[in-house]
């Protein structure tokens, strides 16, 4: 066949310009046909079109190999404290600093969530944005806190019922900053987030005092102080910050460190689960 490809034809013969060829006389070489006036044989327009797939098979595997260098698990390569790319959104209206007990405010519309807000007067946040609060290595998860305090919340201290209303209005209020493509849980900071981070470190020291949802006797709340320090509860009412948490998808993947969304340049990019 003279090295060339058989063409399968179900036909016994094939008549062509008037001459019968059987079709064991038939090769990819033989056969040809016309397009824009040159002559192309089947033999040629298959060998082009295995090395076109050829090259263009060679051309994906380079891309994959060039996104697997490019992209990780965050939770293999981010580290306690860093800072990751989160938007939370923006706020659609705006809310004066809190005046009664269960209300939250203190902040402008239009502005991202990822920024911080003056809830007490010469306590201004010194960061803003979405850091690093746990890494679970076992299930890739990692759960991130906001940097300083997107809002302010009212917490009486007047009895036992505003205490538990205040620790749930503060839990709950953590799942309005779910960012459904990235995040599947929130909550509000806690003790026990606060007592595995030393009271130097910036991750609990925010220069501004904010709540914990956790319970203190029978009508306060925990607090940290904006030195950092721990503080059992305030006998009476006060406007604090709102530090809140959110849990990320399990194996949710970085492309590297960019800018954030309120401008912080070391931060951890995400890529969206659902592209």
């Amino acid at each position: 066949m003279g090295g060339g490809y058989l063409l399968i034809i179900l036909v016994l013969l094939v008549v062509t310009n008037g001459i019968t060829y059987g079709a064991s006389q038939l090769t990819s070489e033989s056969v040809s046909y016309i397009k824009n006036g040159e002559t192309i044989t089947v033999k040629k327009a298959l060998d082009d079109l295995i090395n076109t797939s050829l090259t263009e098979i060679d051309k994906l595997k380079e891309k994959v190999s060039d996104y697997e260098e490019q992209v990780h698990f965050l939770s293999d390569v981010a580290k306690v404290g860093d800072y990751v790319a989160y938007d939370a959104g923006t706020w659609n209206e705006s809310k004066s600093k809190p005046k009664a007990q269960g209300e939250f405010g203190g902040y402008t519309s239009d502005t991202n969530r990822g920024e911080s807000v003056v809830c007490r007067e010469s306590q201004a946040p010194s960061l803003q944005g979405w850091r690093v609060l746990e890494i679970d290595q076992n299930t890739k998860t990692v759960t991130l806190v906001h940097a300083g305090q997107p809002e302010c919340y009212y917490h009486s201290g007047n009895s036992s019922t505003d205490q538990k209303a205040s620790i749930d209005n503060l839990n709950s209020r953590g799942n309005q900053y779910v960012n459904k493509a990235y995040a599947t849980s929130g909550r509000s900071m806690t003790k026990e987030d606060t007592d595995k981070i030393n009271s130097s470190s910036d991750l609990r020291k925010i220069n501004t005092t904010y709540w914990l949802a956790n319970a203190w006797e029978s009508t306060y709340l925990w607090s940290i102080y904006s030195n950092g320090n721990i503080n059992s509860g305030y006998s009476g009412a006060y406007v604090f910050g709102f530090r809140p948490v959110v849990v990320l998808k399990s194996k949710i993947l970085t492309t590297g460190k960019g800018k954030d969304q309120v401008g912080n340049n070391d931060a951890w990019l995400l890529v969206d689960p659902s592209n």
